[in-house]
């Protein structure tokens, strides 16, 4: 199914959790906020919302610095 995440299209298996897919992206958990069309997610969210097609997402990354 086709869904957009930071803006760019991207594909997803049917029934894919926002959990999985950051999984899928490897991405640290512990370091991201997820929007799931115009909502933010709580972490604890992640394993029971299932992607659907035209989802949009936005994954936002902290990173430290000096």
């Amino acid at each position: 199914m086709k869904l957009t995440v930071n803006g760019k299209e991207a594909e997803a298996i049917d029934g894919m959790t926002v959990e999985a897919l950051i999984k899928e992206r490897r991405l640290d958990g512990a370091c991201i906020v997820v929007e799931y069309n115009n909502r933010i997610l709580k972490r604890d969210e992640w394993e029971t919302v299932v992607l659907k097609p035209q989802d949009i997402l936005e994954i936002i990354s902290f990173v430290g610095g000096g």
